[in-house]
């Protein structure tokens, strides 16, 4: 049976270090999750490590050759307390993998548009008026363009008010 060992990698390159493994044949997981991030005033998704610095490793006690991995990019070395290393149950990288399923899931639902939709006024004063997903503003509203007037109008709109064209309403 292989145990699950964790790894301290240099900063920012937890992905570079775990592609490199996977070259080297190793099994490893690096559980992501996707926060909402506000960088120059535009409100980002961003997908970035659950835990930053941390990769789990798979292999077996007969695979076990630390210099081989201590040496590959990205990786700064074994998590070890005194001269153990450092192991988790399968149940915790089984229940994280699950996890960040739910997750993904749960994002893929909650994005009702993408930048670029094209989207009708379903209600309210701009009712019929043809616009243009931008982004998202929060959890409930949304920043479109209106044509108004043969001009592009930008405006923040509650997605309740809004619906994607499709075929059949366009």
């Amino acid at each position: 049976m292989d145990n699950w060992y964790v790894l301290y990698c240099k900063p920012r390159q937890e992905q570079r270090a775990q592609q490199h493994l996977a070259n080297q044949g190793f099994n490893s997981f690096l559980p992501l999750i996707t926060i909402n991030k506000i960088k120059a005033g535009k409100q980002l998704k961003v997908t970035e490590p659950m835990f930053p610095r941390y990769l789990f490793l798979q292999m077996g006690s007969e695979q076990l050759n630390l210099s081989t991995i201590r040496s590959t990019r990205g990786i700064s070395d074994f998590v070890r307390f005194g001269m153990q290393l450092a192991q988790v149950p399968a149940s915790l990288i089984t229940a994280l993998n699950q996890q960040q399923q739910i997750l993904q899931q749960q994002e893929n639902q909650n994005v009702p548009f993408k930048a670029g939709d094209a989207l009708t006024v379903i209600n309210g004063p701009f009712s019929g008026i043809q616009a243009v997903y931008q982004l998202a503003e929060g959890d409930k509203r949304s920043i479109i363009l209106l044509n108004l007037l043969g001009q592009w109008v930008k405006t923040t709109m509650d997605n309740q008010q809004i619906q994607k064209n499709t075929p059949e309403n366009s």
